[in-house]
C-alpha cells in the first residue's frame, strides 16, 4: 500500500501548492505569458483540482521568478519532489526556501526530516540544529523539539538531551497523551543510554 500512500500524499501536496498559487501569487504580469503558462493559469482559476504534479511544479517554478524573495514556492517544490522519492532534489529546494527566509519553520523541519531520511535515520548535527531552531521559533513544533533532543542524545550529549526533553515535557498540557512517552524517553536518557526510542511521527 506504500504506492497508494505516496499517491495520496502527492495529491495533498499538489492541493496545498495549488492553494498557494491561487491565493498567494501576485497579479499576472502585463507582458504576455507563454501559451502553456496561460493554460495552467486558466486551470488554476477554473479547475485547480485537475492540475498534475508536473503542472503544479511548472507553476511553482514560475512563482519563484515572479516572487524571488518568497520562500513558499521553493518549499512546495521541495514537498512535491520529496513525495516523488527525490530527497536530494527536495533538500536543495528547502535550502532555497531558507536562503530567502532562514526562519521559515516549515522548511527548517522539512530539510531536517530529509537529512534524517538521507542518513538512514541518524540525526546529524545539522539536522539537530534545524530541529532545534524550528522548535525555538515555534513551540507547537513538539516533534521537532523531540528530534533535536534525540540528536543530542545520539551525539552523546545526554545532559543536554535530558534538559531539552524536560523543557518540552514541562510545557505540554497535563492531559496531553505525549507526556507518557516523554517521561519514558527522559528516564531512558537519564540512565545513560546512547539514544532513547525514536520519537513518534
Amino acid at each position: 500500500m506504500k504506492w497508494l500512500n505516496s499517491a495520496i500524499l502527492g495529491a495533498c501536496l499538489v492541493a496545498g501548492a495549488v492553494g498557494y498559487l491561487a491565493m498567494g501569487r501576485p497579479g499576472m504580469p502585463d507582458a504576455p505569458m507563454a501559451e502553456r503558462q496561460e493554460g495552467l493559469a486558466e486551470k488554476i482559476r477554473t479547475a485547480p483540482e485537475t492540475l498534475t504534479e508536473a503542472e503544479t511544479l511548472s507553476r511553482l517554478e514560475l512563482a519563484t521568478r515572479e516572487r524571488p524573495d518568497d520562500p513558499q514556492p521553493h518549499f512546495f517544490i521541495g514537498e512535491i519532489l520529496r513525495a516523488q522519492g527525490r530527497p536530494d532534489d527536495a533538500a536543495r529546494a528547502y535550502q532555497s526556501a531558507l536562503r530567502r527566509d532562514e526562519d521559515f519553520v516549515p522548511a527548517l523541519v522539512a530539510l531536517a526530516d530529509t537529512i534524517v531520511e538521507l542518513s538512514d535515520g541518524g540525526v546529524s548535527p545539522q539536522a539537530t540544529r534545524l530541529y532545534a531552531r524550528a522548535y525555538e521559533l515555534d513551540e507547537t513544533q513538539v516533534r521537532a523539539g523531540m528530534w533535536a533532543a534525540m540528536g543530542a542524545a545520539q551525539a552523546g550529549e545526554q545532559d543536554k538531551a535530558e534538559q531539552a526533553m524536560r523543557y518540552i515535557y514541562n510545557r505540554l498540557p497535563e492531559d496531553d497523551p505525549r507526556r507518557d512517552r516523554f517521561r519514558a524517553m527522559i528516564d531512558t536518557i537519564g540512565q545513560g543510554e546512547e539514544a532513547a526510542p525514536a520519537p513518534a511521527e
